[in-house]
């Protein structure tokens, strides 16, 4: 059985090469790693994504790499890295960190321990 940060990050939309072939050099995505764990279920860490490039592998843009820089944003090193995409799966894997696995575009969740602060004033 899947636990609630998994369940969160499954229901997110896919990041896809579309998405980022939109993105200039130098621009910043947050993006949500998904790390399994040996109980099965999986625990998302928030990344700090910043684009270079994208390069499509196969014909018919099947398959994609997008290079940059990312670090885990609980105060990690950055670092060059990879996101391997296809389209026919809608899938997004980040490769080059500590951990390595899909990513999507988003924010944690409610039951992920990094939550956002709350705004001034705001009940």
């Amino acid at each position: 059985m899947a636990i609630p940060d998994s369940e969160y990050f499954y229901q997110l939309p896919s990041l896809t090469s579309d998405a980022v072939i939109e993105l200039g050099v130098g621009h910043e995505l947050s993006l949500l790693l998904l790390e399994h764990v040996p109980t099965g279920g999986g625990v998302i860490f928030p990344v700090q994504y910043i684009h270079r490039e994208l390069i499509y592998r196969t014909p018919g843009q099947k398959n994609a790499v997008a290079m940059g820089t990312a670090r885990l944003t609980d105060g990690g090193e950055f670092r060059d890295v990879r996101i391997l995409f296809s389209r026919p799966h809608q899938t997004a894997t980040l490769r080059g960190l500590a951990l390595e696995g899909r990513v999507k575009v988003g924010r944690p969740g409610p039951s992920n321990l990094f939550k956002p602060n709350p705004l001034r004033g705001s009940a």
